[in-house]
């Protein structure tokens, strides 16, 4: 499988069972609502992460969890 990054930056979206690559934020925050159902917030490890890479630099950051959920609910 190979994944064409768009802009230089792609998303992981780290769930307990799986961990995905998106080449949007909204996609990864799409998929991250379609998998809500099966996610206890309590106790799995959920996170969205934001991969930039510039020539040989990369940049590494997760998304808090107050912006995921202004993104969740501006999106209805």
């Amino acid at each position: 499988m190979a994944l064409s990054v768009k802009d230089s930056t792609f998303y992981l979206v780290h769930l307990p069972d799986e961990k995905t690559l998106h080449n949007e934020e909204d996609e990864a925050i799409d998929y991250l609502r379609s998998q809500s159902e099966d996610v206890d917030p309590e106790s799995d490890d959920v996170s969205v992460v934001r991969v930039e890479v510039e020539g040989e630099d990369w940049t590494i950051a997760e998304m808090s969890w107050q912006t995921i959920a202004l993104r969740l609910m501006g999106s209805d």
